[in-house]
């Protein structure tokens, strides 16, 4: 079955809200690092024998669907591979970025850095907390394990509150109050599934 790509109203409010106070060269350095990490999900899911079937973009994120039976390893490969894949497109852009004095490789290095270390929080539905809950749930049974992710979660969600309130006059101040903010709301849902497809 083809791919298939699909962009919500709440993704274009999302990208214009990035482009309106970042400009043209931050919204395709965030297009471009997200891209990488989706991109690293994917080859992960292939070569487990898996299909991408879509990808769907929408005001919380992408969400990448797909067919096929994997491990509690695989699901943890492929959840962390997105991650590696958005370090390895920071390392490159910063080590490119630097070489040929280019902002706009240095801006995408940045910005896929964040992300990365973001998606690696402890945290649903992040791929880090993901990926803990696939681990957690083989070693204390699913019930434990969701009961533990969602305290993590609201945990996680609480310390960026705060560390964003402190630095409520920056921009990062800004950025994890509204990612603590979409945190705490994702969690009566999210819990529910532990499975990434």
């Amino acid at each position: 079955m083809s791919s298939r790509f699909s962009l919500s109203p709440g993704a274009i409010f999302v990208l214009s809200f990035i482009y309106f106070f970042g400009g043209l060269s931050c919204l395709a350095a965030v297009i471009l690092s997200v891209t990488a990490h989706e991109a690293g999900h994917a080859a992960a899911i292939y070569a487990l024998g898996g299909r991408v079937k879509g990808l769907r973009f929408d005001s919380t994120g992408f969400c990448m669907s797909g067919t096929g039976v994997y491990s509690a390893a695989g699901e943890v490969i492929i959840l962390l591979a997105g991650p590696l894949s958005g370090l390895a497109i920071a390392y490159i852009c910063a080590k490119l970025g630097d070489a040929m004095a280019n902002i706009f490789l240095l801006r995408t290095a940045g910005i896929s850095l964040a992300l990365t270390i973001y998606n690696l929080l402890p945290a649903l539905p992040l791929d880090g907390g993901r990926a803990l809950c696939g681990v957690l749930c083989g070693l204390i049974g699913k019930n434990r394990c969701e009961n533990a992710m969602y305290f993590m979660s609201l945990t996680v969600a609480a310390a960026l509150a705060v560390i964003g309130i402190c630095a409520r006059t920056t921009q990062l101040g800004l950025v994890l109050l509204a990612s603590s903010v979409w945190l705490l709301t994702v969690q009566t849902g999210i819990v529910k599934s532990i499975r990434m497809l």
